[in-house]
């Protein structure tokens, strides 16, 4: 008599047997509608099975540049909404500071034109009024520490 090895061995090899001979003498569709799939696939342990599948063979096998010809990238772009994209980031305020440096940068530009002229009048009314440079103030009374003093605009030679 054979072991139980040997018979598990020959009944394995007639149950191949007789499930190709049932799957090669029955259509698929009239055999799926007798059986209730339901209740084999209710018996199936789907962990087991999904650690058995091999991922990366299955990725390796997708055409990318098939799926990417595919896509309606405008369809996806229509799709953003562009207000809640800047919303969830810093680029909001990232704008505020640019446009704040910009605008001091502008600002202190205008002040140095503004300085460069302030000093080109000074020249010209120095000029004008026949001041030496040792009559000049040095600065503005409040920058330089000095009381205000009035200058009497007179005519020379009166």
């Amino acid at each position: 008599m054979p072991g139980p090895g040997r018979l598990e061995q020959l009944a394995q090899v007639i149950a191949e047997r007789v499930v190709t001979l049932v799957m090669d003498a029955i259509d698929m569709d009239e055999l799926l509608s007798r059986i209730d799939v339901d209740a084999i696939v209710s018996r199936v342990d789907v962990d087991s099975l999904i650690d058995r599948v091999d991922v990366d063979k299955i990725v390796s096998r997708v055409d990318v540049e098939r799926i990417i010809d595919r896509v309606d990238v405008k369809k996806i772009i229509d799709r953003v909404d562009i207000d809640a994209l800047v919303e969830q980031t810093e680029l909001g305020t990232i704008i505020a500071r640019s446009t704040s440096g910009v605008a001091s940068e502008v600002l202190d530009a205008v002040r140095a034109q503004g300085v460069g002229l302030d000093d080109f009048l000074a020249r010209w009314v120095n000029r004008i009024l026949r001041r030496s440079s040792a009559q000049w103030p040095p600065g503005p009374p409040t920058l330089v520490g000095g009381t205000p003093v009035a200058i009497e605009l007179t005519a020379r030679g009166r």
